[in-house]
This record gives structure tokens, C-alpha cells and sequence, in this order.
């Protein structure tokens, strides 16, 4: 089959080349100042500076990240945290390093969309049609050819330099964006190259499921591709008229598994950390109400980048009655109905509607999680089809007056100067927004003055250098505008701000109204739903340990707690501290009658229940009552277990070692996993000082959990005491190296330093 009568071979190589060499010279000139900029507390500082999992690429680094489980704040993108541990590999915690690596990947991007928007617009103005089709469309000559790399070149600049890109090139957190955007590009490009060339599809095909599976490795909000290209395969390819739906089907079952499964590590990750919001807490209508919200927002920001802000709040009097999102929703089926009554007529807005929200259909709120209503970094694929809309009309109607004028393509080149001049301009002044992290948050409350999220967190900023004035008044308009359930951190750091000051008996009365606030009967936010909005308290009544404990009103401080938990049964973290109190008052049997409460209570974590009531019950002496909640403990939950069973085994010991190893097979006989047992057994006869007997019991547990760094720091106790100094120093070390806050290890290496045996 002879090959299209579109390709560029009516432009020089070096004008083609200088294409997309200028536009990746303009946006790297665009975002340059944030090569200086520093990590901001948006994410950054848990995700990095807080965060040592990611440092380096180390087989332990690598297990991590690429393990199946290894979600990090509701997210699974492990070829992204590649790229941040090579940028800790090679510069530390220094955060320019990383954004060079951010803004070299936002180059490589410009390219591979210039490369989409090469291929997309061809189709999109009949330059080419799919194979099976009778006749070649023409490409219009030179003129036609520059008229091409001149819409081609509109587009990316209207997406490239776009204000709404900033947050995803410039927020190191939201690197996944912009390289999973790289692949997703190459891929939907070398699925149209490979729909439009006869030889070597199976190669392209190859290419577009590799870039697939690396983008979706990046971040999963490409999961939706194969319905983008079954709806391309319509509009612009029209491959229906040669092709049955069904075949188009098949081909696209090659990406279907790959979407499938990056949508369940998706779901799972946002599991994890509980941001998932039920139907209970935002109903259907209310979701209808916020996507259809969204797909207004998106598209007139895009169009107007007005009053960005780096957080949008989904409202806690959220109606979807009020007239905003009832045109929200009339805006949406009325553009809906009428683009696809038009679509014979004018295909391209209802194709270009369509893909716009499927695109971005999984960040619409239709699966709500979280309490962010709309982002400025959702709209980097979901611009895509407006750019492209835009672009492909201006080139249509280059093509009809081709003949009249012939000049037009030149205009049009000539206009893309001033064009990157003013978007540019914006976008630049947008990028200075996240110079810091004060500043991106005074931009945030400047664009939604009642947001409590940046509310607080500008707070946090100004306590930090120690603007205490000025802290507490934007920290008191935080929780005035949120006094409830997901505002607890902005009452506990006014009370602390206040405590900086030396105002104790402010500082007291703001921790205190996380167990006595009650809302304003007139207060709609609060409306029929008072019980779920009830705030945690349990983080308030920790700062009041001071100052009660301090003038031992310890039985008070416990009344506050009791006070807690009738207000928010569903908290685990009052029993807790709650039971601490009670053991340091020596109150045994009320530490057991708390956790029995406990285990009435649905919601609460079981492993905890179990772990806290077997506690209980040794601490009231009754050992064998303790046992059988303790490994249910262990066996429900890994994390924590080990320390659960120690205390067991601790408590064992006074009644000899056959006692203590007797007790382990128990625990085996209840399923507790076999290292723990391995592990138990090897410090009790290390705690007997029978060291031939624990090394076999001990090495065993390392080699059945070779993840548990408490095994590591026991097998070098273990080589200590058997004076094999060496040996326990250089293991010693090379977990610190991985796990620098070790005490445990620092201690031991300290003693081994010291010729301690």
C-alpha cells in the first residue's frame, strides 16, 4: 500500500525541526524561575523531606516503591517514585534538583504533544483517512504543510504554557502528572501513526501499549484510554467505514487489562488512607452536582485562568439545589443534547465534548474522595480536546481559503509570537505564586477567603516564623469556618499558638471546645448530620495532658476523655490514650472495662480492640485471659504485633523460659505468622543468655521476614554478645543507612562502639 500523500515532505528537515525546538525553548523559559524554588508543606514535606522510603534506588527503595502494596498517601505510581529516588540518589534533599528533573520531563512532554498534535490534526482535517478507504486526502502542498505546523504549534503552546499547567510542572507532589502525561501522549500518537501506515503495526501497536503501561506506572488517570480511543476510531479516523464496531473492540481489549488493573491499585490506594467518601456523606445528586460542576469549571478556566487557587473546597453545606449547580447541570445537558444533535453536521463538538469528559471523568467527584471539589492539575488532560478543537477549526478554515489566501499560514505563524508573549506572561506570574510556601497559601485564601484547609495551613507558615499575631487571627478564622469533624489540627494549633504567648488559660479553652463545641442552631452545614460532623478530639485533649497533669487534675483530664468517647465512639485514638491515663493512675480494672466497651463499638479498627484489651488484662494480672486477644491481635494486624507479642512474652518470663517457649507454640497452634514465633522463641533463650539454642530460631525469622528491621537489630544483639563486633556493625549500619531514626540500632551500634558486649 503506497504511503499517504500527508507527509511532511513539502517542509525542510530544518523547519520541521525548529518546530518543536522553539517550543520547548519557550516553556522551559516559562517555568525557569522554579528551578530555585524549595519543597512547599502542600505534600512535599511528607512525601520527601519526611518521608525516607524513597531515598535512593537500593533494592530496599525499589521494593518499596514497585511493591504491590506500596501506596504512599493514597497513591500507587511507582515508576514516578523512581524518578525521585534517582533525584535523592544524586542530590540529596535538595528541591532544585528535583525540579529540573520536573521541568525536563515538562519538555520532553512538549515534544511528545507536539508529536499528537502532528498526527491528531492531520486526521482531524482529512489530510489522512484510515487504511480500507478509497482515495488519499491531500495535504495542500507547503502551504498546507505550514499551515499544519502552525495549528500543530498553537496547540501545544495553548497547553504547554497554559496558567493551569503550573501546578503540575511546578508542585514536585504532582510530578506523577506530568510523566504520566509523557507516555500517555506517545501513546495515543503511535496509535494514530500505527492506524495510518501500512507497514510495521504491529511495532506501533507494541509502542502504544509500552508507553500505556509506563503512563499508567506514572499515575492511573489514564485508565480511561481505551474508551478515548474507541471514540477517536469514530471521530476524527471515521474507521467505522471500513472497520466493524466489533474488530475495533478487539483491538482495544490489548488495553483493557492494563486500565483494569491500574484502576483497582487506585481504588486500594485511596482505601487506605480512608479518603474514600460514602453515598451516606455525599449522595448521588450531590455527586451529579459536583461533576457537573467540574466540567463547567474546567472549561472556563481554561478559557479565563482567573483566581487559581492550589485548593478548591468542596463546601460542607455542599446543596446541589442552589442555582450555581442547577446551571452547573443545565450548562452540561444542554451543551450534551445539542453537540449531539449537531454531531452529523458538526462532528467535532460532539467528539471533542465527549472525549473532554472522559477524560476527566475520574477526577469528576463521581467517586468522591477526599474534600477537594476541583484542582487546577485535573484540567492537564481534559484541556486536551479543547486545544485540539480549537486548533483543528482554525486549520479547516486555513485549508478553505488556500486558494484566496495563500499568505494566511504565514499569518498565522507570525501570530504565535505575541501569542506565547501574553499566555506566557500569565503563566509566569503564575508560576511566582509557588515561590514558597506562604505565598502559595496568601494566593489561596486571597482566591477563597473561607477556605479553613489553606486557612490553617497559612497559619502554620506564619507560626513558623513566629508571626504569632498574625498566626493566630488567620488560624481563628480557620476554625470559625470549620469548627467541626476535618478541622481539628486548626483548634489544636491555636490552642499551642496561644500556649507560645504564654496565654495558657486561652490555649486550655480552645482545646477544651473539641469536647464541649456545639454548632449554631440556625447553621445549616450542620443540619440532620451533626453526629458525623462532631470533631476528633482526641489530638486536644493530648495538648491538655500539660497543663491538667500539671496541676494533677488527672481525674478530670479522664471525665474530658470519658466526655470524648460518648461524642465520637468511632475513634480509637481516645481508648488508647485513654487507657495510658488509666494505667498511670494504677486503675487496672478500668483499663479492661474500657477496652470491653471498646469491643461493642462497630468501626473500630479489631486488631487494636484485641491488642488494647489483652494489654489490659496483664496489667490486671490475668495472663491467660490476655492471651487469646492478643494473638487474635497480632494475627488480624502486622503492624504493631510484634511489640503486642513481646509484652506477652515479657510477662511470661517470670515464670521461667519453658513457660515462655511453651507460650509460643500456643501462639503457632494460633496461627500467628511464623516469624513472629521464630523471633519470640530466639529472645527468649537470648534473654536466657543460651546463645547456640536462639541463633537458628533467630536468622530463621530474618529469612522469613527479611522487611522487619526490629529481626536485623535482634540478630545483632545476638552476634554481640557473641562477640562478633564486626559483624554487628556493619549490619548495624547498613540499616541505619536506610533507616536513619532508628533507635533501637543507634543504640546497639553506640554500645558496639563503646566495646560493650
Amino acid at each position: 500500500m503506497s504511503r499517504p500523500a500527508s507527509d511532511p515532505s513539502g517542509l525542510p528537515i530544518g523547519l520541521r525541526l525548529a518546530f518543536p525546538l522553539a517550543l520547548v525553548a519557550i516553556a522551559l523559559a516559562v517555568f525557569w524561575p522554579c528551578i530555585d524554588y524549595p519543597f512547599v508543606a502542600l505534600d512535599d514535606d511528607a512525601n520527601f523531606e519526611l518521608n525516607f522510603l524513597y531515598r535512593g534506588l537500593g533494592d530496599e527503595q525499589l521494593r518499596w516503591m514497585w511493591g504491590w502494596k506500596g501506596y504512599h498517601y493514597g497513591h500507587w505510581h511507582p515508576l514516578t517514585w523512581t524518578t525521585f529516588g534517582w533525584d535523592y540518589a544524586r542530590a540529596g534533599l535538595d528541591a532544585p534538583s528535583y525540579h529540573r528533573t520536573s521541568l525536563g520531563i515538562h519538555a520532553l512532554s512538549v515534544l511528545t504533544f507536539w508529536w499528537l498534535a502532528l498526527e491528531l490534526l492531520r486526521w482531524c482535517t482529512g489530510r489522512v483517512r484510515a487504511q480500507g478507504e478509497r482515495g488519499e486526502a491531500t495535504g495542500g502542498g507547503r502551504s498546507g504543510e505550514l499551515a499544519l505546523h502552525g495549528c500543530a504549534a498553537l496547540a501545544t503552546l495553548a497547553w504547554a504554557i497554559h496558567p493551569l499547567r503550573v501546578e503540575n510542572v511546578v508542585w514536585l507532589t504532582e510530578r506523577r502528572d506530568l510523566l504520566s502525561a509523557l507516555f500517555l501522549f506517545a501513546s495515543v500518537a503511535a496509535y494514530l501513526r500505527m492506524c495510518r501506515v501500512g507497514a510495521r503495526r504491529g511495532a506501533w501497536l507494541a509502542l502504544a501499549l509500552a508507553t500505556y503501561a509506563l503512563s499508567l506506572l506514572s499515575k492511573a488517570w489514564g485508565m480511561t484510554l481505551p474508551v478515548v480511543l474507541l471514540a477517536l476510531d469514530v471521530f476524527p479516523m471515521r474507521r467505522l467505514a471500513s472497520t466493524s464496531w466489533r474488530a475495533l473492540l478487539v483491538e482495544k481489549l490489548w488495553f483493557v487489562p492494563l486500565a483494569a488493573l491500574t484502576a483497582f491499585q487506585a481504588a486500594a490506594a485511596q482505601r487506605e488512607i480512608a479518603a474514600t467518601v460514602t453515598l451516606d456523606e455525599h449522595g448521588v445528586l450531590h455527586r451529579l452536582a459536583q461533576a457537573s460542576y467540574g466540567l463547567c469549571f474546567y472549561v472556563l478556566k481554561t478559557l479565563w485562568p482567573s483566581n487559581l487557587g492550589c485548593h478548591y473546597l468542596l463546601e460542607l453545606d455542599f446543596d446541589p439545589r442552589s442555582a450555581l449547580h442547577l446551571a452547573a447541570i443545565a450548562s452540561v445537558v444542554a451543551i450534551t443534547v445539542l453537540t449531539f444533535l449537531l454531531r452529523r453536521r458538526a462532528p467535532a463538538l460532539f467528539a471533542a465534548w465527549f472525549l473532554y469528559a472522559v477524560l476527566v471523568s475520574p477526577v469528576l467527584g463521581i467517586l468522591q474522595s477526599g474534600a477537594q471539589k476541583v484542582a487546577d492539575r485535573y484540567a492537564q488532560l481534559g484541556a486536551i480536546p479543547l486545544v485540539f478543537l480549537g486548533a483543528g477549526a482554525l486549520l479547516v478554515w486555513l485549508d478553505r481559503r488556500q486558494a484566496s489566501a495563500a499568505r494566511a499560514p504565514l499569518v498565522l505563524l507570525a501570530s504565535l509570537a505575541p501569542f506565547a508573549l501574553v499566555l506566557g506572561f500569565f503563566t509566569r506570574a503564575q508560576v511566582r505564586v509557588w515561590s514558597s510556601s506562604e505565598a502559595l497559601f496568601q494566593r489561596a485564601v486571597a482566591a477563597d477567603p473561607d477556605n479553613y484547609f489553606v486557612l490553617h495551613n497559612l497559619a502554620v507558615m506564619l507560626y513558623r516564623r513566629q508571626a504569632w499575631a498574625e498566626a493566630i487571627e488567620v488560624e481563628q478564622r480557620s476554625v470559625d469556618a470549620h469548627p467541626g469533624r476535618g478541622n481539628e489540627f486548626a483548634r489544636h494549633t491555636l490552642g499551642l499558638l496561644y500556649q507560645m504567648q504564654g496565654r495558657m488559660d486561652e490555649a486550655e479553652r480552645v482545646w477544651r471546645t473539641a469536647v464541649e463545641w456545639q454548632p449554631e442552631p440556625e447553621d445549616p452545614r450542620w443540619r440532620g448530620r451533626l453526629e458525623f460532623w462532631l470533631p476528633d478530639p482526641s489530638l486536644c485533649l493530648t495538648a491538655l495532658r500539660g497543663p491538667l497533669g500539671g496541676r494533677g487534675a488527672w481525674a478530670e483530664l479522664a471525665e474530658l476523655y470519658e466526655r470524648g468517647i460518648a461524642r465520637r465512639p468511632d475513634v480509637v485514638q481516645l481508648y488508647t490514650d485513654l487507657d495510658g491515663l488509666y494505667a498511670q493512675l494504677g486503675r487496672p480494672q478500668e483499663r479492661v472495662a474500657l477496652w470491653e466497651r471498646a469491643e461493642k463499638v462497630a468501626g473500630l479498627p479489631r486488631a487494636r480492640v484485641e491488642a488494647g484489651l489483652g494489654r489490659a488484662l496483664l496489667a490486671a494480672g490475668r495472663a491467660r485471659d490476655a492471651e487469646s486477644h492478643m494473638f487474635k491481635a497480632v494475627v488480624l494486624e502486622r503492624t504493631g504485633a510484634q511489640d503486642t507479642l513481646d509484652a506477652l512474652a515479657q510477662a511470661t518470663q517470670r515464670s521461667g523460659l519453658p513457660a515462655t517457649l511453651e507460650l509460643f507454640e500456643r501462639a503457632r497452634r494460633a496461627s500467628v505468622p511464623a516469624s513472629m514465633v521464630e523471633n519470640g522463641i530466639g529472645k527468649a533463650y537470648l534473654a536466657a543468655n543460651r546463645l547456640l539454642e536462639a541463633e537458628p530460631y533467630l536468622l530463621r525469622a530474618q529469612a522469613l521476614d527479611s522487611q522487619s528491621r526490629g529481626y536485623v537489630v535482634d540478630v545483632c544483639e545476638l552476634f554481640l554478645k557473641q562477640g562478633r563486633r564486626e559483624d554487628a556493625v556493619r549490619n548495624l549500619r547498613a540499616l541505619l543507612d536506610i533507616d536513619p531514626q532508628n533507635a533501637r540500632a543507634k543504640a546497639l551500634l553506640a554500645q558496639a562502639a563503646g566495646g560493650g558486649r
